[in-house]
Order: C-alpha cells, then sequence, then structure tokens
C-alpha cells in the first residue's frame, strides 16, 4: 500500500520504449460530544508526476493519493459523519457550512504521526523462465509528521468564517539502493505534496438550514527520480539516474456544502470539491533518444525547462449524524473520489529538448492512467462519559482506483481502517487524540515493463494529537 502522504506521484514511466524515461444556537446544535520519457519509442520503467498533497508518508493517505488526516478528533472516528460534526475549526476541511455549529472563536491545531510498514518482493524473470534477478524491500514507505491549523469565529447571529492550511493529496515511496540497483526503474523514490490553503464562509439560512463556500490555495512540490545503468548509454553520462523531475506549482480550488438539521439530534451535511488542474513547473533531467538535431541519438539532457498538468479529482461526501441519548451518538459517511479525471499523464520540454524534429512535439512524457472514480466507506460512534472525557470508535474501507493498473511506486489497493480516540475538556482547552491501524491488501503478483512485484505487506498505524482552544 505504498501510499498515504500528501500530493501526487510523479510516477514517470516512459511511454512503450525499452527505456523511456452539542450546545443550541438558534436552533441549531452546537456540536460539543467532543523515461523518463525517456526515449520515445522504447519502453522503459515509466514514470509520472501525479501531484498530491502534503508532508507525509504513503500510508497517510486515503485510496488513490488523498490525505484525509485532517484532525486527531476526526481520526476517532475513521472520518466518519465528517461533514455533519464541527468539534472544532477543523470542519472547513470537510464542509465550511459545519462552521455555524461553533458557538465561539476557536483555534486548533494538531499533527498526525504516520508509521507505515510496507514490505515489497522484486523479480525479474530471464528469457528461459528462469530467475534472473531478485530484491525484497522491507522499508518502502517513510515515516511522516503531518501538521495542521485552522481558526475560525463567528461574524454575527447569520455568518462564520473560517480559515485553515492541512494536506489534501500526497505520496511518498522510498525505495532502497539494492532494490533500486536492479529494479530502480519501477522503484526509485518519490515525494509529493500539496497544500491547501483554505477560506471558508458559512451562512444560516434558518434554524434548519446552513450553506458553505471554500476557496483554497494549493501548493503542489513533486519529486521522482528512477535509476538504471542503461543510463550510460548517453555519451556525454556516466551515472545510474535514468531519469528526475522536480516541480512545483500552484492551482486554486473550491468546495460547497450544506448542513440541514431536523432537529437537536439528527443532522445531515453534504459537501461538494470541484476538481482543480495544477499546472506544474520544474526540472527534468534524464536520457531521451529525441533531440534537437533530431539525429535520432540518445542524449543526457541535465535540468531542461519542462511542465506538467495536475488533475486533482473532485470529491462528494455525505455525511449523518444522530445523538441518540445524552451519552451516544453514531454517525456515518460516504464519499465519492472522482478520479476518472486522472487519465493520463502527460509532461513535455518548454524548448525543443525533448523535440523529435516534429513541429509542436516536446513530449517528454505520456502515460496513459485510466483510474476510475472511487468510494469511501466510514461507520463511527461517540461516547460522552462525563462532562471531562469522551471517546470515540470508527470503521472505514477505501476502494482503490487503480486496480486495473497498479504501479511499485504506488501499489495502491483496498484498506480497512479500525480507529479508536478520546477527547479531554477542561475549560476552554480541548485535547483530542486518534489512533488508526490501516490494513491493505497484499500478495497479488503485479508486472510492470517486464519486472514482476508483489507486495508483501502492506500495513500502517497513526498517531494523532490535538489541541484546541475556545476564546
Amino acid at each position: 500500500m505504498v501510499h498515504h502522504l500528501l500530493l501526487l506521484e510523479l510516477l514517470y514511466n516512459a511511454r512503450n520504449t525499452p527505456y523511456g524515461i452539542g450546545n443550541s444556537h438558534h436552533g441549531k446544535v452546537k456540536h460539543t460530544v467532543t523515461g523518463y520519457s525517456m526515449y520515445k519509442n522504447f519502453t522503459f520503467a515509466q514514470s509520472a508526476l501525479l501531484v498530491g498533497a502534503a508532508l507525509l508518508s504513503t500510508q497517510a493517505k486515503s485510496a488513490g493519493f488523498q490525505i484525509v488526516e485532517h484532525s486527531a478528533s476526526g481520526l476517532g472516528r475513521a472520518f466518519a459523519g465528517e461533514a455533519a460534526i464541527a468539534d472544532n475549526a477543523s470542519t472547513l476541511a470537510r464542509n465550511p457550512a459545519s462552521l455555524s455549529m461553533l458557538e465561539s472563536a476557536n483555534f486548533t491545531s494538531g499533527i498526525s504521526f504516520i508509521d507505515p510498514d510496507v514490505q515489497v518482493q522484486f523479480l525479474e524473470i530471464a528469457g528461459n523462465g528462469g530467475l534472473q534477478n531478485s530484491a525484497y524491500e522491507d522499508e518502502a514507505a517513510p515515516t511522516a509528521l503531518v501538521p495542521n491549523a485552522f481558526y475560525s469565529r463567528p461574524i454575527n447571529d447569520k455568518w462564520t468564517w473560517g480559515m485553515g492550511a492541512y494536506a489534501d493529496f500526497g505520496l511518498a515511496s522510498d525505495y532502497s539502493d539494492t532494490v533500486n540497483e536492479e529494479f530502480g526503474e519501477i522503484a526509485g523514490d518519490t515525494a509529493v505534496s500539496v497544500i491547501n490553503l483554505n477560506n471558508s464562509l458559512a451562512y444560516e439560512v434558518n434554524d434548519s438550514l446552513t450553506l458553505g463556500v471554500s476557496a483554497s490555495i494549493l501548493l503542489a512540490h513533486a519529486e521522482l527520480n528512477r535509476y538504471s545503468n542503461l543510463a550510460s548509454v548517453a555519451p556525454n553520462y556516466d551515472g545510474n539516474l535514468v531519469s528526475s523531475m522536480k516541480g512545483d506549482g500552484i492551482g486554486f480550488g473550491y468546495k460547497v456544502g450544506a448542513l440541514y438539521e431536523l432537529n437537536e439530534n439528527h443532522r445531515f451535511g453534504i459537501a461538494y470539491t470541484g476538481a482543480s488542474d495544477i499546472d506544474m513547473e520544474g526540472k527534468f533531467s534524464g536520457l531521451q533518444l529525441n533531440s534537437p538535431e533530431g539525429d535520432g541519438t540518445f542524449h543526457y539532457f541535465t535540468d531542461i525547462d519542462g511542465e506538467l498538468t495536475l488533475n486533482l479529482p473532485s470529491i462528494l461526501e455525505l455525511s449523518g449524524y444522530h445523538q441518540l441519548n445524552e451519552k451516544f451518538a453514531v454517525h456515518y459517511s460516504w464519499v465519492m473520489i472522482g478520479w476518472s479525471s486522472f487519465q493520463e499523464i502527460f509532461a513535455q520540454s518548454v524548448g525543443q529538448e525533448c523535440s523529435n524534429g516534429t513541429d509542436g512535439d516536446r513530449e517528454c512524457l505520456r502515460k496513459e492512467e485510466g483510474w476510475k472514480d472511487s468510494n469511501r466507506f466510514s461507520v463511527g460512534a461517540t461516547g460522552k462519559v462525563n462532562e471531562d472525557w469522551t471517546v470515540r470508535l470508527g470503521w472505514a474501507l477505501d476502494q482503490t482506483p487503480t486496480d486495473q493498473h497498479v504501479t511499485a511506486s504506488i501499489p495502491d489497493s483496498e484498506r480497512t481502517w479500525m480507529t479508536a480516540g478520546t477527547t479531554y475538556q477542561m475549560d476552554a482547552h480541548t485535547f483530542d487524540f486518534g489512533i488508526a491501524y490501516i490494513k491493505g491488501e497484499d500478495g497479488e503478483i503485479h508486472q510492470e515493463d517486464g519486472m514482476y512485484f508483489s507486495v508483501e505487506k502492506s500495513t500502517a498505524m497513526i498517531y494523532s494529537a490535538q489541541y484546541s482552544y475556545n476564546f
């Protein structure tokens, strides 16, 4: 499950070539329960720049490369009911309309520690069917710290404003030198992060209905390296870094949401995040069969200007919250992620370095992805022990959008979450803690560019802590 980390995945695979580069307020419940396109016409380890989301490690994200760890309180219930619950200002990350449930100004900040355990077996089969090479990676995904911070305050009895900084998408994988020596074309190392700087407004239409809207600046960074001794085929290079790309970009996004209360004990939330395109600019280094001269020989280019557009998916979330009695509540969510917008990765040089001599052809890399929309289902329960302590449990199932095209860089799979959490309330101070165990599917053998790999183990632990203060 080499996943969970914010931003995309510079999965960089060259195309078809041997080597390519609860209180009440106006009737509303104030919730306090608490190749390298490398050589065109070749087939090498294809890689690409996905781009997605912020500061983490491959196990910290939801299916694909979405990040959902926005609060410790939410983690404790497996983020079930998030569009209809407002423990603190972090609710704006899921549904800006939920800000209306916060009676006073609130500051909250937290951090999650992701400890993944991803083990991958690599095999290369010789022409006679025998084993040619093998390698085993027992630490494919690095640990990571994922911070967040939010602030909100009522403007008047109708309007509430909030802002936040957090991760929306991301990924990181880091294979050892031993693995990369033989399988660096499909393994390598990848780091992606997308940070969301969010401003939100909620408007209370009446005692039952609140509407919300968010505008976001998306800051993206991605880096990918792939390795092969074949890189030295170029007369002007003697090394094994066959492709490398680093890029940054700024995009914009939006979210709209609504919160509807049947009464003080039952409410529903809906939120929609629009799809976003982030134009990435950066530097590409790698082996290319193409050249400005069109002479049909291999050249190694270093730090040429490149560009790529990352397509981030739309997200639709429906949530429900039901206070069954003074002590116990249940909640649930269905989330649909529009990964079908992610059909290909296409990168080109700004100049003619990746040109084959044809006008308008500056293709450094093109990789078909063909992802499909995926779903996330979660259920949770909250129990109020006393005036100071609240406890939570949750379960979630993440579907993968990549079952038809799994790569060593993002061996994504369906995964199950089991979570628990607690809150301690002390006057205006609130302390939240959450823990999650995530298990992905393993054992299936995948083929990529003539090599085979199998994820032998795919689990992760997430530990989150958060502090909130009501002004």
